[in-house]
C-alpha cells in the first residue's frame, strides 16, 4: 500500500489520534509506517517521536518472525507494562502501526476497547 497523505489527511488523523487520548485515557499515540517512517501524532511526550516510530516498527517486525516461528501469521497487537509508562501496539491496515503510550493507572480493557474503535476509524479513513 502506497501511502500519500495531503496536509488535511494527517491533520484528520491527528484529530482521530486525539480522540483516543481523550476518551480512552492515551498520553501520546503516533502513526508509523512498516519502514519507521513517522505518519502522524497526537499527546505529550517527552520521548523522541522519530526514534519510538524506528523502534517500534522494528519491534513489530521481530515480533512478526517470532509469530511465524510458533506457526501464526502474526500477532496484531502488542503490549509492554512499564514502571512508569506503559505502551500498547496495533496493526492497522498492511504498513501501518499506531503505537499509544498510557500510564499504568489506566485500564488495559478500556484503551484497548478505545482502541479498536480508533483502528477501524483509520482503516476505514486510509483505505477509502
Amino acid at each position: 500500500m502506497d501511502l500519500i497523505l495531503k496536509k488535511e489527511d494527517v491533520e484528520k488523523l491527528e484529530k482521530i489520534l486525539f480522540q483516543l487520548i481523550e476518551e480512552g485515557g492515551a498520553t501520546y499515540a503516533l502513526l508509523t509506517d512498516l519502514a519507521g517512517n513517522l505518519i502522524c501524532s497526537a499527546g505529550r511526550t517527552k520521548v523522541d517521536s522519530t526514534s519510538l516510530a524506528v523502534l517500534s516498527a522494528a519491534n513489530f517486525a521481530a515480533t512478526r518472525e517470532i509469530a511465524k516461528l510458533i506457526g501464526e501469521k502474526e500477532f496484531s497487537l502488542l503490549f509492554h507494562r512499564g514502571e512508569n509508562e506503559n505502551i500498547h501496539f496495533t496493526h492497522i491496515v498492511s504498513d501501518v502501526l499506531l503505537i499509544v503510550l498510557f500510564k499504568p493507572y489506566v485500564s488495559l480493557g478500556l484503551l484497548r476497547l478505545k482502541t479498536d474503535v480508533i483502528k477501524k476509524e483509520i482503516r476505514k479513513f486510509l483505505e477509502g
